[in-house]
């Protein structure tokens, strides 16, 4: 699929090719890539970013378009690696109260949405850091007419598409059935997210943190 393909099935299912109607498609498709943006949880969202973790500085800046972190890591002189763990700022604030003093980072967490801080304040020497973040995808449009939902996706954006077409129509009983087909679509592809997420090899484990309370083979 791409947008020439998507405008033109849109046009089609909703039996409009009225000029107010099309020329709207570009904002009601964009709604549609924001719906999915806010629903989704797939590996193939997350992009890496390459940042400079400066010393005696406290501060990076989130990557332009970052609209959710998901991991923070930093390199050492000796090429070792430390995954940062994710704290609110509130503790950031207890556990390292003086900026001034400095020490090995170990946790991460956001002073505003466009603001991370990290803790404890780097010494020494700069270090390389990697943020690992869902970015905003671009819109398609003629110009860009595809992207990774319109690739790998292309149910999910159909159907959210016909839910802002028929929000625009006013056709306010078909939006029940197009959410439904969207709500069936987008659990198909978090299970497809969870899957390529799993190691078979080993047994799941709590997201609730603590002792393990899933069982292999339990209901």
């Amino acid at each position: 699929m791409d947008f020439v393909t998507l405008v033109s099935s849109i046009i089609a299912t909703s039996e409009n090719d009225g000029s107010e109607f099309v020329g709207a498609l570009p904002d009601m498709i964009q709604r549609a890539q924001d719906r999915m943006m806010n629903d989704l949880d797939d590996q193939g969202l997350v992009t890496y970013f390459s940042v400079i973790v400066s010393n005696n500085t406290a501060k990076v800046s989130v990557p332009s378009g970052g609209e959710i972190i998901k991991t923070f890591s930093v390199e050492h002189a000796d090429g070792s690696r430390t995954q940062l763990k994710h704290r609110p700022y509130e503790y950031l604030l207890d556990y390292w109260p003086v900026s001034a003093s400095t020490g090995t980072p170990i946790y991460y967490g956001f002073k505003t949405n466009t603001e991370i801080r990290v803790a404890p304040t780097p010494s020494a020497v700069d270090l390389n850091g990697e943020i690992g973040l869902i970015a905003q995808i671009s819109a398609i449009t003629t110009d860009n007419p595809t992207n990774y939902f319109t690739i790998h996706c292309e149910n999910a954006l159909f159907y959210a598409s016909m839910i802002e077409a028929s929000l625009f129509m006013k056709s306010f009983n078909t939006v029940p059935q197009w959410s439904q087909e969207y709500s069936t679509e987008i659990d198909r592809l978090r299970n497809r997210a969870r899957r390529s997420r799993q190691d078979d090899m080993q047994t799941n484990f709590s997201p609730a943190g603590g002792p393990n309370t899933l069982v292999k083979g339990s209901d």
